[in-house]
């Protein structure tokens, strides 16, 4: 290790800029893989993500007297008539994907403003919010909301079992509280809001002044290993749908729901059954520039460090030091510079997931998220991960610094002392 740090310390700005340049490989691969892998792999609330199935965006074709085709979500009635009671699924849910600003206050108080989605009663048995107080509403309370613990302590200045039972207005509409849950952040959008009220099941709604489009979408988590019985039967459903459409000239399609979620996150707006392999080829592009160009630039580094040590490395031949040992020496040394700037990188990574993550993931399609968009650290970072990116790190500097140690090692004794350093 003297030996080692000798070295280093001989050639201060070569060795700063290799360690660096590792820390830039290291931090740039762990951020790319951080912000696909938050919206894919299981993530509390959204804790089934991996069984999930989703569907909403429908196709309708023929419509009105031009032929128009029309792709909206689907109403509550269509959305209702293809998945429930579906038998192969342990639960469903109809929900509204988006978040709409609610002004609620209690009386006598300054009225605040809070994101608000309407979901039905199997969004929780789907999505595991975590219950302070109270519980989830029924099928039948249409009065009843779930509110985030901080809309309770800003409402009623309390976030405990006291507020159950209370009344909040909600856009001057009092609601009874059902429940009090941890806040969610708007990473996990399926779950995310301030204000859970319920979906009106029998109210008409329409899309397009047509009756078959909404702003619904699905979630279906089907029995273990049913998950194509539940496709095949969701299709039946929806022969019978355009069964009925025919009679209007008009056909509905699903743009390939339902589909897992990582269909789902490759286009919010499909019209055909999203790509994600082509999602994958970007990344693994992304990755391969990632890795590539800091190879390039660790290769020049290693070749003029090794430069400056020719008449070292000559004087070692010549005392009977092996070319093993050389090769070895050299990578030792790389050893440590991939070890000091692949921790460097990894502090850098998770100064970016506390500081940065937020002004990312803050900013939805249509509204500003009124949450910050934080995780914890154990949720942002996969240890794992990490330590297979401090890995290919290594195997990167390996391969730039094999070769030219490989070429040092092969170096004539006489000519290596007489070369000026």
């Amino acid at each position: 290790m003297k030996q080692i740090w000798y070295e280093l310390k001989s050639q201060p700005v070569i060795s700063a800029v290799t360690v660096i340049g590792t820390a830039l490989a290291m931090f740039l691969i762990m951020v790319v893989v951080m912000l696909h892998q938050v919206t894919v792999i299981d993530l509390a609330p959204e804790t089934k993500r991996s069984r999930t199935l989703y569907m909403g965006r429908g196709i309708l074709e023929g419509f009105g007297s031009n032929e128009n085709v029309i792709q909206s979500n689907l109403s509550t009635a269509i959305a209702a008539e293809l998945t429930e009671s579906l038998e192969e699924a342990e639960a469903t849910s109809i929900y509204c994907p988006y978040v709409s600003r609610a002004l609620a206050n209690t009386e006598g108080n300054p009225t605040f403003a809070a994101d608000a989605k309407r979901v039905d009663d199997g969004f929780f048995r789907i999505i595991d919010l975590e219950f302070i107080a109270g519980k989830p509403f029924d099928r039948a309370d249409l009065r009843k909301v779930v509110i985030t613990e901080s809309v309770a302590r800003q409402a009623f200045a309390s976030d405990g079992a006291d507020v159950i039972g209370r009344t909040l207005l909600i856009d001057d509409v009092p609601q009874e509280v059902a429940g009090v849950v941890a806040d969610v952040s708007p990473v996990t959008d399926v779950a995310y809001a301030q204000i859970w009220m319920p979906v009106s099941l029998t109210a008409p709604t329409a899309s397009w002044g047509n009756p078959n489009m909404g702003d619904m979408r699905t979630l279906i988590v089907p029995r273990p290993g049913r998950d194509e019985a539940v496709k095949a039967e969701v299709n039946r459903r929806l022969a019978v749908i355009n069964t009925r459409l025919a009679a209007d000239s008009c056909t509905l399609s699903l743009a390939g729901a339902p589909y897992d979620h990582e269909h789902h996150k490759a286009d919010e707006y499909p019209v055909t059954l999203p790509d994600v392999n082509k999602g994958r080829r970007m990344r693994w592009m992304l990755f391969g520039i990632l890795l590539l160009i800091p190879a390039i630039n660790l290769s020049s580094m290693t070749r003029s460090r090794l430069r400056r040590r020719v008449s070292e490395i000559g004087i070692r031949r010549a005392f009977g030091c092996t070319r093993g040992r050389i090769v070895g020496d050299i990578l030792a040394e790389n050893f440590v510079i991939t070890l000091a700037g692949g921790l460097l990188g990894l502090l850098l990574c998770i100064g970016f997931g506390a500081l940065l993550f937020d002004a990312i993931y803050s900013t939805g399609r249509w509204t500003h998220y009124a949450m910050p968009s934080t995780l914890s650290a154990g949720a942002l970072f996969d240890w794992t991960l990490g330590a297979y990116a401090l890995l290919f790190c290594f195997i990167l500097n390996l391969i730039s610094t094999g070769v030219p140690a490989l070429r040092a090692s092969r170096i004539n004794p006489v000519e290596a002392i007489n070369q000026k350093k």
